[in-house]
């Protein structure tokens, strides 16, 4: 069963399963690691020694309330990969040693709009902590989110079969700051400011399911 907040939630994220070319983007994999799948010891195979392997915590931007509670203690182990291309750094979370959290911190950033393409999935806007709130100054046109003037930091979400990806998006450079002093709209049509800084692919076995025995 999935849980009820998944598909109750006011701006109605789309959930949308594509199929995938094997040697695609899928949003349950990267680099050879697949969710739920890929072992430590096979993630070091494919990208080298770690700089840092322990128990860490998992911080997820927005939509924490979606998953199982925990995951900020300490519960999960973490590997840290440096040296890799195009990225500042590479976080995997292992449960029972089985990659749950796939986060990829890029070096340069990424067009927000960009992430549909590379996905085949409809993504959604989140500003804030209360995922099912519409800020004021926002619409609703159909199911998106448009807004004239984006925050700093906002992001992108997007519900897959197997996986739920997050994107942190970064709207604070130079030119956002001055088109918002000038009342200029960050973004005309259905597009999205800023830049993609932080992409998580987190296993949908995460998911909260308290109370699943009451509703049985």
């Amino acid at each position: 069963m999935k849980p009820a907040h998944l598909f109750v939630i006011s701006i109605a994220v789309l959930l949308s399963v594509p199929s995938f070319a094997a040697d695609g983007p899928r949003p349950d994999a990267w680099h050879n690691l697949t969710l739920n799948i890929t072992t430590p010891s096979q993630a070091s195979q494919e990208l080298g020694t770690p700089v840092s392997d322990k128990p860490d915590r998992l911080f997820i931007h927005r939509i924490s309330r979606w998953f199982e509670s925990g995951l900020n203690h300490k519960n999960l182990r973490k590997q840290v990969f440096k040296a890799v291309e195009g990225f500042s750094d590479v976080a995997l979370y292992y449960k029972e040693d089985k990659l749950v959290v796939i986060q990829l911190s890029l070096s340069k950033g990424i067009e927000p709009t960009a992430l549909k393409n590379i996905y085949g999935i409809e993504f959604q806007l989140f500003t804030g902590g209360m995922e099912a709130a519409i800020p004021a100054g926002y619409t609703l046109d159909g199911n998106k989110v448009q807004a004239k003037n984006y925050p700093s930091e906002y992001s992108l979400v997007a519900i897959a079969e197997r996986s739920v990806i997050s994107a942190s998006v970064n709207n604070s450079g130079f030119g956002t700051i001055l088109r918002q002093s000038a009342g200029v709209p960050d973004v005309y049509g259905s597009g999205f400011p800023g830049k993609v800084k932080m992409v998580q692919l987190i296993s949908r076995t995460l998911e909260s399911r308290a109370g699943g025995e009451l509703l049985k």
